[in-house]
């Protein structure tokens, strides 16, 4: 691994790593590290390509197959085909069948991350930024050189995840506790793009890098509730009150919650959203606080989002140019 990372086994007994080192076929392979473990030891776990040795993100890196055999003097482990040929540098985890125990395995991996200790092998990586070239963007210099596709999932359907640690200033201010999907990585200088915080990281802020299949189990996709407010000219025409979620992102909206009590007239809710990628207007609701009282429950209960979910209000009354309307969200990614 590049970037002096030391190779270790993950949570030994439970998850293993390794680097292919021989290729014997379309399904049989070496790994050293998994030597002397016993014969047919690895027998039913999950052989998870984590990552291909060339950097390049290309297949079979995030395919999984159950070992069928496994022979202990040579580390040569059998399985079924992927859709490529594994080769010499590939990195591969060998996980427990009993999927309770990789859950553990996970959350102490994140855990000791967490704790400072250093980034686990092809799971948790962590750093602190030097740089911020430009919006969305961050540098952790230490993590150069992993490959010009490792961070990302061309698919953008499983990407890694920033996780911000802490704030430099150690206030615990935002965005200390936010997560966002990594859309881009610069393996020459250790560059990153990712979805946008609420407010963006700065020098000296400590992140975690975690792979998708991590977040998953442990399930850390959901992020601080969102509070925000904007005053608008309610009346004069259509307001955008909030953006929520991302572009090609899976999300869940767990609540959205307005508060109306500055409006003196009705005020209607819309929301749009991206239907077969055109941006349709799929809600749209009138309400007075008179009638239905100072605050919506707008969203009450999970609803699934892939792109951004806008959220405007409009009023028919003038009086309500120019106050202010809150609002509070909880989002979950998927």
């Amino acid at each position: 691994m590049a970037g002096g990372t030391t190779v270790t086994p993950v949570s030994p007994g439970l998850t293993f790593y390794g680097i292919v080192s021989n290729v014997i076929s379309a399904t049989q392979f070496t790994v050293p590290l998994l030597v002397g473990r016993g014969d047919t030891f690895f027998n039913n776990w999950m052989v998870y390509v984590l990552r291909k040795g060339t950097g390049t993100g290309a297949a079979p890196q995030g395919e999984q197959q159950i070992a069928t055999a496994f022979v202990s003097n040579s580390g040569l482990v059998t399985c079924p085909a992927f859709t490529a040929v594994l080769a010499p540098g590939d990195e591969i985890l060998m996980l427990h069948p009993d999927i309770s125990t990789v859950l553990a395995a996970g959350i102490a991996a994140v855990l000791a991350a967490i704790g400072g200790v250093a980034a686990g092998v092809g799971l948790c990586y962590r750093g602190i930024v030097t740089g911020v070239p430009g919006a969305g963007q961050f540098t952790i210099a230490t993590l150069a050189g992993q490959g010009g596709n490792s961070f990302i999932d061309l698919s953008g359907i499983n990407p890694y995840y920033a996780f911000v640690k802490t704030i430099a200033a150690g206030t615990g201010a935002p965005p200390e506790g936010e997560l966002q999907p990594i859309t881009g990585y610069a393996t020459l200088t250790g560059n990153f793009s990712a979805g946008a915080f609420t407010v963006p990281v700065g020098i000296g802020d400590e992140i975690l890098i975690i792979h998708p299949m991590l977040a998953r189990i442990f399930n850390m996709y959901g992020t601080p509730p969102a509070t925000g407010s904007l005053v608008a000219n309610w009346q004069a025409a259509e307001q955008t009150l909030v953006n929520i979620g991302a572009a090609n992102t899976r999300n869940k909206v767990n609540t959205l919650m307005i508060d109306m009590n500055a409006i003196g007239g009705t005020l209607t809710i819309r929301m749009y959203h991206a239907i077969a990628g055109v941006q349709r207007q799929i809600y749209s609701q009138a309400f007075t606080v008179a009638l239905d009282g100072p605050g919506r429950w707008t969203i009450n209960g999970p609803v699934g989002i892939f792109d951004i979910l806008r959220v405007t209000c409009q009023s028919n009354l003038v009086g309500d140019n120019g106050v202010a309307i809150a609002y509070s969200y909880m989002l979950e990614h998927m």
